[in-house]
């Protein structure tokens, strides 16, 4: 790949930047480039760069391009999650200050239709109360008996995040540098 001034300038950023481009316009080869050159540039034993993906699919390409372009050297120091695996190690570590017990299950699709059962889920033009009760009884699962469904992932780590400085610290320490791949397929709150 040529490094033309403009994808320098991302190299060279320091902070947030936004990469916009279509398919095959190298937007993981320069995120490749750019995880390596801070490895380079010195990083603890316990930091590594973070790639974050909204699809376990997304995440094996960019397996697959780290195995073809990152020297074998700095593969370890770049950890590889969806959106959901990091989450839940943030919840499944720190859910406890979310009022949550300590040991936390992750409350499977499977398992939460036998909860609702037959209510359907709410229409934008339908005010369905009993799906809306549903909702509430859910969240009371995660606090009272520690089960969280995967769509509450991003909004539990979301208010972990904002509300303990300490664990933005461990975040931002561990993770010196954090890459978001396919960040289109993200949510509000993931994207927060």
């Amino acid at each position: 790949m040529e490094i033309c001034p403009l994808r320098q300038s991302l190299l060279d950023c320091d902070g947030h930047a936004l990469v916009i481009g279509g398919p095959g316009s190298g937007k993981t080869t320069i995120a490749l480039k750019k995880a390596t050159s801070r490895i380079s540039s010195g990083m603890e034993d316990w930091q590594s760069v973070l790639f974050l993906s909204f699809s376990r699919a997304a995440v094996a390409r960019v397996g697959e391009a780290i195995r073809q372009q990152v020297q074998r050297e700095h593969r370890a120091k770049l950890s590889m999650q969806t959106f959901h695996s990091f989450f839940w190690s943030l919840i499944s570590t720190h859910g406890y200050l979310l009022g949550a017990p300590k040991k936390i299950k992750i409350l499977l699709p499977s398992d939460e239709k036998v909860y609702y059962g037959s209510i359907k889920k709410k229409d934008r033009n339908d005010d369905n109360s009993d799906w809306v009760d549903w909702l509430k009884r859910r969240n009371d699962l995660f606090i009272q008996e520690g089960k969280i469904a995967f769509d509450l992932f991003a909004e539990n780590a979301l208010a972990l995040i904002d509300k303990s400085s300490h664990i933005r610290e461990l975040v931002s320490q561990k993770y010196p540098l954090i890459i978001v791949d396919e960040a289109q397929d993200t949510g509000p709150e993931a994207w927060k």
